[in-house]
């Protein structure tokens, strides 16, 4: 079988090479396809000649998943066309749009394999976990697949998936897979939302240290201008146990520096002191916003001010760099406490500061609260979402100071990262947003995004580019 892969995400995308691995274990034969850099697109996909057409797509990209499954409907109307990815998860009746034929939910290894297998073999694919189908007029809603809950058992992602494009190739930054799932209820996140589609099962899965040594040392033989590991997790030091081991075996690869995300209230100088000895050289930190009632609240995040300034405190001892992730537009944010966000990011000392805009994602509990309390126009919807979360919030137009939090948020960077910048902030931030403010906001991602990543401007900007046309897209 030919299991073609489609995206509009800029670089290799896990849930797609977990499944080609899985697939091709089995073997069946796998390609992705990648918007922007495959020309005419539609023409290549109906050249590879594929048995099923899968998407995958987040909330804010769905759109344009719709216009091109109905090109490739147009063009090869007896293809079997699969949506997965976070949208069709939570939001399943996108089975109901024109040409979609099935929709996978949640993890997608032995749903899709299974796909592939019964499709091989002609037999029904109607009563397949984790997957709703249309036939005909019907719709079969089947149950959720069980969760993969020993990640070892799965093999390595299939990288070799985009070995294809020289963009790729000069790569040096090498994103490894840790863990799926987390325990924590942010109003923002749809964690709360998976556990329940779950109930029961475990959630946080991890996997082993030796198992993840293992396939950062069968990489590093594959592509060895890596100068760098990211690890794509939202919570890096989820279990101690896992964190003690990996600390001590991790050094001894290579000697390559690492990126981690962590929370603040795991952060302490024997765990930081195991981390630099390791060779991280950057932690992510999600501080949010910088005023308590907001961050406890709002965003249902137990951690104080007092935490995150001790545990960059911390960091800075140790010569780790640090990067956050806060948010602005929040339901009830003033400009005053949108300003508490820099504040707090510049006692910190942080290197590489990031602001987004709060995307209320339909159905999480900060979508709730803002059309509840009138944050939000009740006909509001996900078309709605930006798929960055970098330029635009839903809510700006509902706040008070929407207007100067917009200005405050182009000069984020500057207000943290330059001495005396904050109080020229303060008056910045009564001139409406113009071109010259957004060319600020999208030079300082520039140089940010180029810093952590430790790589070139230039290099930044054509990722920066390419991730502009898929906000345009949306």
């Amino acid at each position: 079988m030919k299991i073609s892969f489609v995206q509009n995400f800029l670089g290799p995308h896990f849930g797609i090479m977990y499944l080609s691995a899985i697939l091709k274990e089995k073997g069946h034969d796998t390609d992705v396809f990648i918007e922007d850099f495959d020309g005419d697109i539609i023409q290549k996909i109906v050249q590879s000649k594929p048995d099923i057409v899968g998407f995958t797509c987040i909330t804010g990209e769905h759109q344009w998943a719709q216009r091109r499954i109905l090109e490739i409907k147009k063009a090869m109307p007896n293809s079997i066309i699969v949506v997965g990815g976070p949208h069709p998860t939570y939001f399943p009746e996108m089975i109901q749009k024109e040409g979609i034929d099935i929709i996978c939910r949640g993890d997608g290894e032995l749903s899709i394999l299974e796909l592939a297998e019964r499709v091989k073999d002609k037999k029904s694919i109607n009563d397949i976990a984790g997957l709703w189908v249309k036939d005909g007029n019907t719709i079969h809603r089947n149950t959720m697949a069980r969760l993969v809950e020993n990640m070892d058992t799965l093999p390595f992602a299939d990288r070799t998936l985009y070995d294809k494009y020289d963009f790729f190739k000069k790569e040096t930054e090498l994103p490894i897979c840790v863990s799926r799932g987390c325990p924590y209820n942010c109003t923002f996140c749809y964690n709360a939302i998976k556990r329940e589609l779950y109930k029961g099962q475990k959630m946080v899965r991890i996997r082993s240290v030796d198992n993840i040594i293992s396939e950062i040392t069968t990489l590093l033989k594959r592509y060895p201008q890596t100068k760098s590991i990211i690890f794509n997790d939202d919570n890096f030091g989820i279990d101690p146990k896992w964190f003690d081991e990996f600390c001590e075996k991790y050094k001894g690869i290579n000697g390559l520096p690492f990126f981690a995300s962590i929370r603040a209230d795991f952060i302490n100088e024997e765990r930081v002191k195991k981390l630099k000895n390791a060779n991280c050289f950057c932690l992510s930190v999600g501080v949010e916003s910088g005023d308590p009632e907001l961050r406890k609240y709002i965003l249902h995040k137990s951690i104080t001010n007092e935490t995150c300034l001790n545990a960059a405190k911390i960091m800075k001892k140790y010569g780790i760099k640090i990067r956050t992730s806060n948010m602005v537009f929040l339901p009830e944010e003033t400009i005053e406490k949108a300003f508490s966000t820099v504040l707090l990011n510049k006692k910190m000392k942080v290197d590489f500061p990031w602001a987004y805009a709060l995307q209320p994602y339909p159905g999480t509990d900060i979508y709730k609260y803002s059309i509840e309390k009138g944050f939000l126009d009740k006909n509001f919807s996900f078309d709605d979402i930006d798929p960055l979360g970098m330029l635009e919030s839903p809510l700006a137009s509902k706040l008070k100071d929407g207007s100067k939090i917009k200005v405050l948020q182009r000069f984020f960077y500057f207000g943290v990262k330059v001495p005396g910048f904050v109080h020229l902030l303060k008056l910045l931030v009564y001139i409406p947003n113009n071109f010259i403010f957004d060319f600020f906001h999208k030079f300082s991602i520039l140089i940010s995004y180029a810093a952590y990543h430790q790589i070139g401007i230039i290099r930044a900007l054509k990722i920066a580019l390419q991730a502009r046309k898929v906000e345009k897209r949306k």
